[in-house]
């Protein structure tokens, strides 16, 4: 399972872990991109789910503090909490074995990524400075060992002083849709993939994925939308193979095709060492041009390399459907 981390100050982390509860802001309502914006916020918010581990990045001391676990379910709620914004699309938390007194430093975590070792923590992304990312578990052990390494082993837990009251899981009710229950915007439809693969659908399609992402940072200044990874049932956190998805809300044209296939080379290159029997690719979109239609036959057919190209409906009951086409 990923983790997931909450980018903030100082006054607001004490108040998140005070309160038991973490959130993220909504747009301007009078600004005119609102809507999209606030899809893409909850799109972020989306791969969060009971069980998952919560940490801190406090941005005036550059430290990372950790280690919390999401409970229940994502809500929407304006009751002032925080002082400075409401920051209304919510999640509680509650305490873990893990209480830690000395934080992760900022230097230490780059130091990881010199190494190979830690590679989509960024503070800085292509889409902006982040509120929130999630890195992928297999990172998660690499920084809880870095924490046991400073922190002596302690029976003391955290206590939420203030637990935040349990509210109806209603989040989901604030992405945009049209008047025929199609997603608005990119965003909306990531959203909406993201939250099945929370609770594990699409397996029929993609096979046991174990792990996933979003929003993956790369050094070619663009972010992979979602990224699956098959993790080996007899080795704990050793990943097999992974899938490099790019959502498009409705036309896969060729400007899309070429950066998938850029991440998809990127991937190769950076993360497994050139073993291309680990990387996967997959398209999803609403309709594709008859051109990436034919190319991705031809590579097929003549380098035995596959995209697998979906195509998204809206079922009755409001739910995803992908379909091979």
């Amino acid at each position: 399972m990923p983790a997931h981390i909450f980018v903030l100050d100082e006054t607001n982390y004490k108040i998140c872990i005070n309160r038991g509860l973490v959130g993220l802001p909504e747009a301007n309502p009078d600004s005119k991109n609102h809507k999209s914006v606030n899809d893409a916020l909850l799109s972020r918010l989306a791969i969060m789910k009971d069980g998952d581990y919560v940490l801190f990045y406090i941005t005036g001391l550059e430290e990372l503090r950790g280690v919390w676990k999401a409970e229940g379910e994502a809500f929407y709620d304006e009751t002032t909490v925080w002082e400075d914004k409401k920051y209304p699309f919510r999640f509680r938390i509650s305490s873990t074995e893990f209480s830690f007194e000395k934080p992760l430093r900022l230097h230490d975590i780059y130091d990881l990524q010199n190494m190979g070792k830690i590679w989509t923590f960024a503070l800085n992304r292509a889409s902006g400075t982040n509120a929130m990312f999630s890195i992928s578990d297999e990172e998660f052990q690499i920084l809880l060992q870095e924490y046991l390494k400073i922190n002596p082993f302690t029976i003391r837990r955290n206590i939420i002083m203030e637990p935040y009251p349990v509210k109806p899981a209603n989040l989901w009710k604030q992405i945009h849709r049209t008047s025929d229950d199609k997603p608005c915007y990119e965003a909306t439809l990531m959203a909406m993939l993201l939250h099945d693969f929370v609770d594990g659908k699409h397996q029929d399609i993609f096979g046991n994925y174990t792990d996933y992402l979003s929003y993956i940072p790369t050094n070619l200044g663009t972010e992979m939308d979602i990224l699956l990874m098959f993790g080996n049932l007899h080795v704990p956190f050793q990943i097999m193979s992974y899938d490099v998805i790019e959502v498009k809300l409705d036309r896969f044209d060729g400007k899309a095709l070429h950066q998938l296939i850029g991440y998809e080379s990127w991937f190769i290159q950076k993360k497994v060492q050139g073993d291309l029997n680990m990387v996967r690719t997959t398209a999803i979109a609403n309709r594709y041009d008859a051109d990436v239609v034919d190319y991705v036959q031809k590579r097929k057919k003549y380098e035995d390399k596959i995209i697998k190209l979906l195509k998204y409906n809206i079922m009755p009951n409001g739910g995803l459907q992908l379909l091979s086409i």
